[in-house]
């Protein structure tokens, strides 16, 4: 099973942050305010990621806040491009993939097979673009 993490940039769209989103990769610096809206919305919120740029730039004061919310921040480098795939349809090639040919898999989904064998090779990649929003998995 996969924790969906969610991804934010601009701080004006907190609103459409899930809000289930148990991990937020956070990709700029941003302040308490910010946090204090982003708690506010997400009640499960367990980890925060940062790139170690953005580590850098945190305040004191919103370390220790975030200490004192007993939430863990985390430094890590999301590489590479995010695959363009609908969630829904990724988790069944993923569950099908051992139990049928990609010729049967090509039928059944109606996807091509050589982008189930790269879909599958490339589903550990973590990054995921549903749309215009990437998702991060855990």
């Amino acid at each position: 099973m996969y924790v969906i993490k969610d991804s934010i940039s601009d701080f004006s769209k907190i609103s459409q942050i899930n809000q289930n989103c148990e991990e937020l990769h956070i990709t700029r610096a941003f302040s308490k305010k910010n946090l204090y809206k982003i708690l506010s919305r997400c009640q499960r919120l367990k980890t925060i990621t940062v790139s170690s740029s953005t580590s850098e730039r945190m305040s004191k004061a919103l370390k220790e806040y975030i200490k004192k919310k007993g939430l863990a921040v985390a430094i890590r480098k999301e590489q590479g491009r995010p695959i363009e795939i609908k969630m829904e349809k990724l988790q069944k090639i993923l569950a099908q993939y051992k139990d049928y040919s990609y010729r049967d898999l090509e039928k059944r989904l109606g996807i091509p097979k050589s982008k189930i064998h790269y879909l599958i090779k490339y589903s550990k990649r973590r990054k995921i673009k549903d749309g215009n929003k990437i998702v991060y998995l855990k």
